[in-house]
């Protein structure tokens, strides 16, 4: 597999140091979700690793910045310097992750500038408001709308969507360091461990709110 790295260090570090790296290739699961050529998957994403096929796929996330007060389904989600949420048009999104997916709303337009990102849904989300947390929900056995998973690692750099294949690197160790949550997309509760100062599905990856 082709690999190109990037480095982590740069003008606004997401670790306070030099995590440990996944050894070998990996590839983003353009099967399991959608994806945009030439959009960016910031550093710092929640990802899931599958050692045996090699892929990863991305726990999507976006913290809402406002409501519409007219029409509840336009939202717009907080973008920094450095990253935006890494949606598609099609993608189901919840604040609770409950019901049947076939509730789930699904962003049914986007517009982005450097400075926003603006989404409309196919239906409103009670009681969604500034601060909260959106997830991509996608459908389990049951019908029932559920998490793509549970991360046990984390997008290394700043990814580039290709139009084909998409290497990718990922860190599953931050050793003595930590990952500065405030500078990444946000991170559910429903990820964390019972302390919320490190993933639930893998403790070697440490959190910190420090800035």
């Amino acid at each position: 597999m082709k690999t190109k790295r990037q480095s982590y260090i740069g003008f606004r570090p997401i670790f306070t140091g030099s995590p440990s790296i996944v050894t070998g290739g990996f590839n983003l699961n353009r099967t399991a979700q959608s994806f945009n050529a030439g959009d960016i998957i910031p550093a710092g994403s929640l990802a899931i690793r599958d050692e045996q096929t090699r892929l990863v796929k991305i726990v999507k996330t976006a913290e809402v910045l406002a409501v519409d007060t007219v029409d509840a389904k336009i939202v717009t989600l907080k973008t920094g310097e450095f990253y935006q949420p890494i949606l598609s048009v099609g993608d189901s999104v919840l604040k609770t992750v409950s019901g049947t997916f076939a509730d789930a709303p699904t962003i049914t337009k986007i517009e982005k500038t450097a400075s926003k990102m603006v989404i409309t849904l196919s239906a409103a989300i009670t009681g969604l408001t500034a601060g909260d947390t959106l997830i991509e929900v996608v459908k389990d056995g049951s019908d029932n709308a559920a998490v793509i998973g549970d991360a046990n690692c984390l997008v290394l750099t700043d990814t580039v969507v290709g139009e084909y294949e998409t290497s990718i690197d990922v860190v599953a160790d931050t050793m003595q360091y930590e990952l500065y949550e405030r500078r990444v997309l946000p991170i559910p509760a429903s990820q964390r461990d019972s302390t919320g100062a490190y993933l639930k599905a893998n403790p070697h990856i440490k959190l910190t709110k420090s800035f």
